[in-house]
């Protein structure tokens, strides 16, 4: 990828984080990188629709890339639910704005548009986590839906203070063992 193409690429990242897609100006990435409107279109010939798509595939691929490293690592399934709630933890913050930015935006570009990124989101960061929840399930590690389980961690992981180096194990005992004392029943 060209350092152009890659600068272009940053500044709409940005202008994505901070205004969301319809407060995006074309002239604005342009200005930050130093370059005319039109080459803008050289690099994105769709412009900013192509831009978005660009963005999105590539903050989908770096996440979904240390989501697979957490779910391949060594260990049981508690030690990869540890290294899957590190991630999901570095996900707070800026990088959960951006993911919701990109979320947001899917109702505004073309149908086409939105099934291809909505997919790529399912396929490489959700698809993984359900096929791990399954793959543990079949082997007694845990018990319930996979696409529950997927959801359920990953919304607790991301919710959790995750700001000390105890958090991601927190999250995976509560998780895997619930709150409630061992022995008692429904309340």
């Amino acid at each position: 990828m060209s350092d152009t193409r890659t600068q272009i690429m940053d500044a709409f990242t940005e202008q994505l984080a901070a205004t969301g897609y319809q407060g995006i100006s074309l002239v604005g990435v342009g200005r930050s990188v130093g370059i005319q409107k039109p080459s803008i279109y050289h690099h994105f010939p769709g412009g900013k629709e192509d831009l978005y798509i660009a963005v999105a595939e590539r903050y989908i691929r770096d996440v979904a890339g240390r989501i697979s490293a957490a779910l391949a690592g060594p260990g049981d399934v508690t030690d990869r639910l540890h290294a899957l709630a590190t991630v999901a933890a570095g996900q707070h913050g800026d990088a959960i704005t951006f993911e919701q930015r990109i979320y947001d935006t899917l109702p505004l570009v073309s149908a086409e548009t939105s099934e291809h990124v909505s997919g790529l989101y399912v396929a490489l960061m959700l698809a993984p986590v359900t096929r791990f929840f399954a793959d543990a399930r079949a082997e007694g590690a845990v018990t319930g839906e996979p696409e529950f389980l997927m959801n359920a961690f990953l919304h607790l992981a991301r919710a959790a203070d995750l700001t000390d180096e105890t958090g991601p194990a927190r999250v995976v005992a509560l998780f895997l063992d619930g709150a409630r004392p061992r022995g008692s029943g429904p309340a």
